[in-house]
């Protein structure tokens, strides 16, 4: 998405005001704790909606047998 509007990962971190590193992980899929302001923030930048950076929700319940035990 970023190549699409001609981005680089430092132009994101410097309009969104997030340090690049951290950019840098978040980009690479790195386990960092992402906030929803880091988000909408990025989505902002990337003129599109915060939703649509969420990726897809599983919503299948796996069902596990249990024994309860005293």
């Amino acid at each position: 998405m970023l190549a699409e509007l001609g981005l680089t990962p430092t132009d994101l971190a410097t309009r969104s005001e997030l340090p690049a590193k951290r950019v840098e992980h978040i980009l690479d899929g790195r386990w960092v704790r992402i906030t929803l302001r880091d988000m909408a923030l990025i989505a902002s930048v990337l003129g599109t909606p915060l939703f649509s950076l969420m990726g897809p929700v599983e919503t299948t319940i796996i069902a596990e047998a249990f024994e309860i035990a005293e």
